[in-house]
């Protein structure tokens, strides 16, 4: 019965930060506040004893020794709670910061097993649930020695109420933790209606637009409602076991009193106890009830706080995380000449990138191009390092990308994503995460074309930015999220299909744009702008993982048929069919 309560107390020192000798300190402290507070029913029946014996001085001197443990108890309940605090503290943060270094290595495969609802719920409920372990493992272990202390104490004044008293505790313990058992089953699955029913609200709440546009509000309300009587359901099954936990835990406990005041009552009638030894056993029945109860409260939560450890550690112990493919070389000269030799990528057996080979050379606009699987962006995040080649090697400058340290690496290479994200703050604190100097933030607004409409708003560069930026265009997000990537001062500058949320006015300035970046920089763009394919100096054409033709905007257009094939279909965008593609 309680083997796998000692298990969980194991399962949470191998997976928090908490060290076992705070969990001692924890007990030693809660054994002198509990062994004080054990004392006061002697003193109370020796107070009483006395005055019916008419020793004044002694029952004085009682009364004083009561109020010394009183003290005892309170000072040492206080230091265990300070322990408890300074441990809830450590493990709390502990656990927040290892969440985040896992977030920050894992790739795209976890948030597929992860939904956003449930890495919302764990870290917000679930450590903070975790990070109170201790105090229930505290009050576990102590209350359990409390129980078999009372059973000792009334043992030695009546055996044979000692080992009724052990009875009772027993059916007690087994009756409750069975059904605590059953309650802990349907709270897990409430834990996962409650993901589920958050993670769909987030989703809804990130496109009511389009939501709204396709009239899908009434499905989604539908769909909201089912997972709200998915948790209503369970949570009705866990109220039932808790009900019928409280109920078993009442019925035993009243008639179990009635039962010892009955036989009190006896062994009174018939001179087996005086007065005071009835007040010291009712008064030890007392703590016990209280015991018993603290004891199961205590298991309860452990079970429940293990569950949220078990959510915890499917994070942490998630095993297909990005590794770290940092090197050790400091070079901080790099000049931005990127090649890749005879590269290949295939996880899981699929080949997403089949035997790529190219190079180019410093201060130079590369365009990558081809339909939607081709590959391209898995390029880009190859030389991102998120992942490695299965075959071949990626070099800049000649060094292999992971030689370098992870310094350099990231104040050389960077990327413009297709949805750049901002931080919920001030233009100029989101700019601050890389250059806190506002004369370069200004100069990199003016080198985007953003700094105009910046001092053109109340505040300037001190406007506040909605979540993701609401409150400005998609285009003009992006212009500021480019200003961030110059402030870096990286060599080589990745660009991810930025145009599709740029409206035609920016996309016109972007070549422009790029020529100005070119004298500074190496940039590799992913697009589908014939516009930005013609400011190039070469374009790769990419289909089904492999580059199937190179050459300039005029070249490709005589030899390569795909490559026709993409202009002549992004033709039409020009035309305002696909203004957004």
């Amino acid at each position: 019965m309680l083997r796998e309560y000692f298990l969980f107390i194991q399962n949470y020192f191998k997976s928090t930060y908490t060290n076992k000798k705070h969990l001692i300190y924890m007990i030693l402290s809660a054994f002198f506040y509990k062994g004080f507070y054990l004392l006061l029913p002697i003193c109370a029946s020796l107070i009483i004893k006395y005055i019916a014996t008419g020793d004044f001085t002694l029952a004085y001197f009682s009364v004083f020794g009561y109020a010394l443990l009183y003290l005892f108890y309170k000072v040492a309940e206080w230091i265990n709670y300070e322990i408890y605090t300074y441990n809830m503290e450590k493990c709390y943060v502990d656990l927040q910061n290892r969440i985040l270094n896992k977030l920050l290595l894992v790739n795209e495969d976890f948030h597929h097993k992860m939904t956003k609802g449930n890495l919302v719920n764990t870290i917000t409920r679930d450590v903070v649930k975790v990070g109170d372990m201790l105090d229930p493992i505290s009050e576990f272990l102590t209350t359990f020695v409390q129980v078999l202390v009372v059973v000792v104490i009334v043992s030695c004044y009546n055996l044979y109420l000692g080992l009724l008293i052990l009875l009772y505790c027993f059916v007690y313990l087994r009756s409750s933790m069975r059904s605590d058992k059953f309650k802990n089953v349907y709270h897990q699955k409430v834990l996962k209606d409650d993901d589920a029913y958050s993670n769909l609200l987030f989703q809804t709440a990130s496109g009511l637009q389009e939501i709204k546009s396709f009239n899908m509000l009434d499905k989604i309300k539908s769909k909201l409602k089912n997972r709200q009587h998915l948790y209503s359901k369970h949570y009705k099954q866990k109220r039932k076991y808790e009900v019928l936990l409280e109920n078993d835990v009442n019925f035993l406990t009243v008639y179990f009193r009635i039962l010892l005041y009955m036989l009190l009552l006896l062994g009174l009638i018939h001179g087996t106890f005086t007065i005071d030894v009835l007040v010291l056993i009712i008064s030890y029945h007392e703590y016990l009830e209280e015991y018993l109860y603290d004891f199961l409260y205590a298991a309860s939560t452990m079970r429940e706080e293990v569950t949220s450890l078990k959510r915890i550690n499917r994070i942490l112990n998630y095993k297909h995380e990005t590794e770290d493919f940092s090197g050790e070389n400091d070079t901080d000269d790099i000049k931005g000449i990127v090649e890749f030799k005879n590269v290949s990528f295939a996880p899981k057996n699929h080949k997403v990138v089949r035997n790529v080979s190219f190079k180019v050379g410093e201060n130079k606009i590369v365009s990558i191009v081809g339909p939607s699987g081709a590959g391209k962006t898995t390029l880009f995040n190859l030389l991102l390092r998120l992942y490695k080649p299965t075959k071949g090697s990626i070099l800049i400058d000649g060094i292999s990308i992971y030689d370098y340290s992870k310094r350099v690496y990231a104040n050389n290479v960077t990327v413009a994503n297709q949805k750049p994200f901002i931080f919920n703050m001030s233009i100029r604190k989101n700019l601050d995460f890389v250059d806190k100097d506002i004369s370069h933030q200004i100069e990199a607004c003016k080198k985007v074309g953003i700094h105009d409409f910046i001092v053109s708003l109340p505040n300037g560069y001190h406007t506040i930015l909605r979540e993701n930026a609401t409150n400005i265009s998609g285009g003009q997000k992006q212009l500021i999220a480019m200003a961030r990537m110059l402030l870096s001062n990286a060599e080589v500058l990745l660009f991810d299909d930025i145009t599709t949320s740029l409206d035609s006015q920016t996309t016109k300035i972007l070549p422009k744009l790029l020529k100005e970046l070119k004298a500074d920089h190496t940039i590799l763009m992913i697009t589908k702008k014939p516009e930005l394919m013609k400011c190039s100096d070469k374009i790769f054409v990419m289909d089904q993982g492999k580059i199937v033709a190179s050459g300039t905007h005029q070249e490709l257009m005589k030899t390569s048929g795909l490559y026709q094939n993409l202009n002549a279909y992004r033709s039409v965008s020009r035309m305002g069919v696909f203004d957004h593609d």
